[in-house]
């Protein structure tokens, strides 16, 4: 009788085979989902306040007492020797 490609006639075991598929790496297939659907659900179920928004800017009101004074208009208008 002669061996064929698809029949196994020593007593090794393939190292990936087909008829047993990889339960563990459908197990954290599986695991990966739920954890990102109950991610999800986290996310949706917080209020509107809890998410991001873009900051409104506002001028804030000057402050009076730490202005400089205002020149005295004397010093302010130009001598009377120059030329305009």
């Amino acid at each position: 009788m002669a061996a064929t490609g698809t029949t196994f006639r020593t007593k090794e075991q393939p190292m990936f085979p087909t008829a047993h598929p990889d339960t563990t790496g459908q197990l954290a297939i599986e695991r990966a989902a739920s954890l990102q659907a109950a991610a999800q659900r986290y996310r949706n179920s917080r209020p509107d306040l809890a998410r991001w928004r873009p900051a409104l800017f506002r001028e804030p009101a000057a402050d009076l007492s730490r202005a400089a004074p205002l020149p005295a208009e004397a010093d302010a208008t130009p001598t009377a020797g120059r030329a305009a």
